[in-house]
């Protein structure tokens, strides 16, 4: 059985902020480094075989964190970066929503698959599922971690119950939370997602 846990990255400035930051690379914030070691002390008694990081700073930061006390060496993956907001890159959700714009509505409503200037919804989808064949085609009994954005960790999670990629917006997904699914390319079960419990210290 391939056991795969699945980590979104600490808290940076614009997490705490409430704004989007897709392809735009923020580190982690004070926070979100202490973040990144709760989830490196609740994961090492996992013992996990390989780690996956996306190529952005905050993911790239978390994940060296726990790889530091699994003593491996995490490996870099373009397909595990956030999808890109375009215009909306470094804008607030909050004032976004107040200002009542028709476009963005549909966006948080799961109409719009694309925000503008942005990447579509169906090219996070066929990255992110080309990454999850990649790491499932051979039966293991093996442990990996994915450290990554909301947004591909929900993507994964679709590919794991083969579901339709418009379910995205079902999942919620919080700064430095683990989510686990387990099995092989036949068939995957989720077991658990956003677990929060080791941050309480945080």
């Amino acid at each position: 059985m391939l056991r795969i846990f699945l980590v979104r990255h600490g808290q940076t400035s614009w997490t705490a902020d409430g704004r989007y930051q897709g392809a735009t690379d923020i580190p982690l914030d004070e926070q979100g480094i202490r973040q990144a070691k709760a989830v490196a002390r609740a994961l090492r008694s996992e013992s996990p075989d390989r780690i996956y990081t996306s190529t952005l700073k905050r993911a790239r930061e978390t994940g060296r964190w726990i790889a530091r006390a699994a003593k491996l060496r995490p490996i870099a993956d373009r397909r595990l970066n956030e999808i890109h907001f375009g215009e909306w890159e470094g804008m607030s959700f909050k004032r976004m929503a107040q200002a009542q714009d028709p476009v963005f509505r549909k966006w948080r409503e799961g109409k719009l698959r694309r925000a503008p200037g942005g990447e579509s919804i169906d090219s996070l989808a066929r990255r992110v599922g080309q990454f999850f064949k990649a790491i499932t085609k051979r039966d293991t009994r093996e442990t990996l971690v994915v450290v990554s954005h909301s947004g591909p960790i929900k993507m994964i999670l679709l590919k794991a119950l083969k579901a339709e990629c418009s379910s995205i917006w079902s999942f919620r997904i919080e700064p430095a939370s683990l989510s686990l699914i387990e099995g092989s390319a036949r068939l995957f079960q989720v077991v658990g997602t956003n677990w929060t419990s080791h941050l309480k210290n945080t």
